[in-house]
């Protein structure tokens, strides 16, 4: 049996994000609250209140969501979701790797990848730490 997890999705308001939303609750009974602003991060994200938190990188409230939950729960699990380098720890993905509890998804990806993430999250190691050097300041 699968243990339900409280999952906080921040990503646009979209039928994709809506459909997976639905999709991890119906087949999989997760929780998902699927927010697409920083003022709806800030008005629901509380420590110890979501089990992993899924941020897509599609808006500027991505990086601004990533930054304000780091400052209140740096260990939060999170799963990332970019294709860019932009949006990786600016000290490369093996500081990363030691220092936060993240991993990365790069779309397109199935959803069943999603899914065996979030919940495998503590048996996985990012499969992407090896891509992303330090980047130049």
């Amino acid at each position: 049996m699968i243990n339900p997890q409280n999952i906080l999705f921040i990503d646009e308001d979209n039928l994709q994000t809506n459909t997976r939303a639905q999709l991890l609750h119906e087949m999989r009974d997760h929780n998902v609250d699927v927010v697409d602003s920083l003022e709806e991060v800030k008005e629901l994200y509380t420590e110890d209140r979501y089990d992993i938190v899924i941020i897509d990188f599609v808006k500027d409230f991505g990086v601004e969501s990533l930054k304000y939950i780091d400052s209140v729960n740096p260990a939060q699990k999170m799963i990332t979701i970019s294709a860019d380098e932009a949006y990786s720890e600016q000290k490369g993905c093996q500081y990363c790797v030691s220092s936060h509890r993240r991993r990365r998804l790069i779309p397109p990806f199935s959803f069943p990848e999603l899914v065996s993430l979030i919940e495998n999250f503590d048996l996985t190691t990012c499969v992407h730490k090896e891509e992303f050097q330090s980047i130049p300041s």
